[in-house]
């Protein structure tokens, strides 16, 4: 499906005959998340604003949602920071005024902050607990360190696809364009020589190093909600410790629950405002 056809079926399906806007997630989770928020946070968001995916209806990417910002310059949407380093969001969000860049990692990093998460257990619940907050605090928080160290190879390791891809990886060698290419020897050395460069394995890990050491210093909230993947802390740690400590539950009701109950997210308020106005 090209771009103008996923653009023209967002508009039928999200907006119709209405006199709406569409604001653009990348995928069906964020899509549930910030319905719920918008429909606690964001009064009579409906009249003004559809909310739509930016791809096949399951799973979106930040590509096709900035060629649809681009075509739809009154569209908002709205990726994640995990993908990107502070260079390459500032960059895009140059380009496109109309683009917004989640303040976390992803959007699983509202449902694994101990702090936000109490508040919405019910009271019923925090009683079951022995030691109460601080003993569900220390049991998230007590898991920490392993993800930090995951979360900050992540954003240091994946900025190097983007950059593959841009020096022709793999399709420079390994397409049917790349026939005449791969007659020549030295042009094969050349190509294979530029992907070395990129991926110069001293060079990345002495980055992480240096990356690590600003994550380890940072305040835990910090760490929780720029430096840890959500979806990855979350699957592996929060939900099984929820599940433990206050019963067992569908992990998409959970998730549902919390969104429904945390309070309201002080880094999320410059997106309500902006959408608030129409």
């Amino acid at each position: 499906m090209s771009i103008q056809d996923i653009r023209n079926s967002i508009s039928q399906e999200v907006i119709g005959i209405q006199s709406k806007k569409v604001f653009l997630v990348e995928g069906s989770d964020d899509k549930a998340a910030f319905t719920i928020l918008f429909n606690r946070f964001l009064p009579l968001w409906e009249r003004h604003w559809g909310i739509a995916v930016a791809g096949n209806n399951a799973v979106g990417n930040k590509r096709q949602l900035l060629e649809l910002l681009k075509l739809e310059p009154d569209w908002v949407g709205i990726v994640d920071r995990d993908e990107w380093d502070q260079p390459v969001i500032d960059q895009h969000m140059s380009d496109r005024s109309n683009l917004c860049v989640l303040p976390r990692f992803c959007i699983e990093n509202y449902l694994i902050h101990p702090v936000e998460l109490w508040p919405a257990i019910p009271a019923i619940r925090q009683e079951t607990v022995a030691g109460g907050e601080s003993t569900f605090t220390a049991a998230v928080e007590g898991e920490l360190y392993k993800y930090l160290r995951h979360g900050v190879l992540w954003k240091v390791v994946t900025p190097l696809w983007s950059g593959l891809r841009t020096i022709g990886f793999k399709e420079a060698l390994a397409s049917e364009e790349s026939l005449e290419t791969v007659q020549s020897d030295r042009e094969i050395k050349r190509i294979l020589a530029e992907w070395g460069a990129l991926l110069e394995p001293v060079r990345i890990f002495a980055d992480f190093q240096t990356e690590l050491s600003k994550a380890e210093v940072a305040p835990i909230t910090e760490q929780l909600s720029m430096w840890v993947h959500g979806k990855v802390f979350w699957k592996n740690v929060v939900y099984p410790i929820m599940n433990r400590q206050f019963g067992q539950i569908k992990e998409s009701e959970r998730r549902k629950q919390i969104l429904r109950t945390i309070p309201k997210p002080v880094d999320l308020q410059p997106l309500f405002d902006r959408l608030s106005v129409g």
